[in-house]
């Protein structure tokens, strides 16, 4: 990347609450994730002024629009992160994001050696979620599970997601900052290791609406 390359590394993919008269707190939790993710990779990739770590659509009220913003995003990121919740498998615009992605061909650096056999794709738990009731093509990804210095650290992400250690108290956040910094490192980690074809020409028309959909 050049240094005025505004090319995201990652694309934040998460289903968004329904539009309700009462502001709901989840949307605060999402954009804070997202802000200290960029922070850690901005960091960890030695990012110059102009380019960006990643990105994340904070206008979008359950999927309404298709801006020009993310389509550019979803063409030309290296890192797809969905966060998985019962609401994403569901979410005609998160199978969007993720059909969009997934048709941009990818190959890893010929000199590369990955430390976690990660791919560009990074499935993420946010909220508790049986794996089994997620789409066979969801599944086939490898989740995101992170070495952390307990077992039981590990074991807390696991069950309660990114969501549910937010609302632990001191012993959830601890878990919760150690993942989203493991979580970095494998962003990082797929970013030096992958290069995924870009796609200027993302249209939403042409992307299947449902999960194990093909697009028309």
């Amino acid at each position: 990347m050049t240094s005025s390359d505004r090319t995201p590394v990652f694309f934040i993919s998460y289903a968004h609450r329904p539009q309700r008269a009462r502001p709901t707190r989840d949307a605060h939790l999402v954009r804070d994730f997202y802000d200290t993710l960029y922070g850690h990779v901005d960091e960890l990739l030695g990012l110059q002024a102009g380019q960006e770590a990643g990105f994340m659509d904070a206008e979008m009220d359950g999927g309404q629009r298709w801006s020009d913003d993310l389509a550019y995003a979803i063409g030309h990121c290296q890192v797809l992160v969905p966060l998985i919740s019962p609401r994403f498998a569901g979410s005609e615009w998160c199978a969007r994001e993720w059909h969009a992605f997934t048709r941009r061909s990818h190959r890893t650096f010929p000199t590369a050696t990955s430390s976690h056999g990660a791919t560009p794709i990074i499935p993420v738990s946010w909220t508790p979620f049986p794996i089994e009731q997620l789409p066979g093509e969801i599944r086939a990804v490898q989740l995101f599970t992170p070495a952390l210095p307990q077992p039981e650290m590990a074991r807390l992400y696991q069950s309660e997601g990114l969501y549910g250690l937010l609302q632990l108290g001191e012993r959830g956040l601890e878990v919760y900052e150690a993942v989203v910094w493991k979580l970095a490192q494998w962003i990082a980690d797929a970013f030096w290791t992958h290069d995924v074809e870009t796609d200027k020409d993302v249209d939403f028309r042409g992307l299947a609406t449902e999960f194990g959909e093909d697009p028309t």
